[in-house]
């Protein structure tokens, strides 16, 4: 593990997620955490399950219970409801216990408040990372919007604009691409994707979909479709690849969408649906558009695809807003609630 010695009076901060899997967004924050707090507070990251192999570098340390191996005192965030908390707990004790509710599950949320609170008698603190996920649940806690960093992705705006400046625009145009990023799994696709991208690529437009295998059934083979697994790419890579990101979920609903602001961090007009925590910094026809139906997607798609000067504004415009919400003023911000 990483660590450091904190500053007098700071005492360790144990961060604690489910890394048996590798792309997960929670875990991803956990990491950016460790990153931006290094050298400021020692910091030590933990998994309630055996990590993944692509997590070595990081640090990440399985909870052995039995072998006298968890997190005892200090701060204790925990990433997430989806996060075992085993018998440990109970002998732990800890100054503060944060939950970071990143995921819309309100009965595994109120299970875990019990739990926090029958095992260590401490009043778990809440953090959303939306105000929608706030309202849904009608909690008392702070809304503190999800800790990345988006300085790869904004290099591709700067990237895009000198290109531009150079002439690159009196090239020969390239192909349009429209496509997202996210988990491999079916309940991040809307079941009416795979007919919104037959409809897309028949008109010539390329898609491409990383962490879409998952719907090789209804698309394999269809040409100008491309299907990648969740991480075939680094995802600043992906979106360099892109024209326009497209963007909505099945039965499981975006509690804020970190690969959403990533996008837009990318200077990329981004189409999402009207559902998710990500609605709150799309300003629609400004920084993106927010759709309702099948057809709304398709014809947002098909004006982007037509209006090179409108990609062009909206796609600055989105960079900007993510800029000033996950920026260094931001995230310096954001993380107050771990620097106390």
């Amino acid at each position: 593990m990483i660590s450091f010695v904190p500053p007098p009076g700071l005492s360790s901060l144990h961060l604690l997620g489910q890394f048996g899997t590798l792309y997960t967004g929670a875990e991803r924050e956990i990491l950016d955490m460790q990153r931006l707090l290094s050298g400021r507070r020692s910091v030590h990251i933990w998994s309630d399950t055996a990590p993944h192999r692509g997590y070595a570098e990081h640090g990440v340390a399985a909870i052995q219970p039995f072998a006298h191996r968890f997190p005892r005192d200090g701060v204790l965030l925990v990433a997430g409801v989806h996060v075992g908390l085993g018998p440990w707990l109970k002998y732990a004790r800890f100054e503060r216990i944060i939950v970071l509710y990143n995921l819309a599950n309100h009965l595994q949320l109120f299970a875990m408040i019990e739990r926090v609170r029958e095992a260590t008698g401490v009043e778990p603190e809440l953090i959303f990372v939306s105000h929608m996920l706030q309202l849904s649940v009608s909690l008392p806690g702070a809304v503190v919007r999800s800790v990345m960093n988006i300085d790869p992705f904004v290099a591709l705006v700067h990237s895009r604009l000198a290109q531009v400046n150079a002439g690159a625009n009196e090239m020969a145009p390239k192909q349009f691409v429209v496509g997202r990023a996210s988990r491999d799994a079916l309940d991040k696709h809307h079941p009416d994707d795979p007919a919104l991208y037959r409809m897309l690529a028949s008109r010539g437009i390329q898609v491409r979909v990383m962490g879409g295998t998952c719907l090789a059934p209804a698309l394999e083979g269809v040409e100008r479709i491309e299907l990648l697994p969740a991480g075939a790419q680094s995802v600043p890579e992906f979106y360099a690849s892109l024209d326009v990101c497209f963007y909505r979920t099945g039965v499981s609903t975006e509690a804020y969408g970190r690969v959403v602001v990533e996008a837009m961090a990318s200077g990329l007009p981004v189409v999402a649906h009207r559902r998710g925590g990500y609605t709150e910094i799309i300003e629609d026809g400004k920084t993106g558009f927010l759709i309702d139906t099948q057809e709304e997607a398709y014809d947002a798609v098909l004006s982007l695809h037509a209006a090179t000067n409108m990609r062009a504004v909206i796609g600055l415009a989105a960079s900007q807003k993510a800029e000033e919400l996950h920026g260094p003023v931001a995230t310096e911000r954001e993380l107050a609630f771990l620097l106390r």
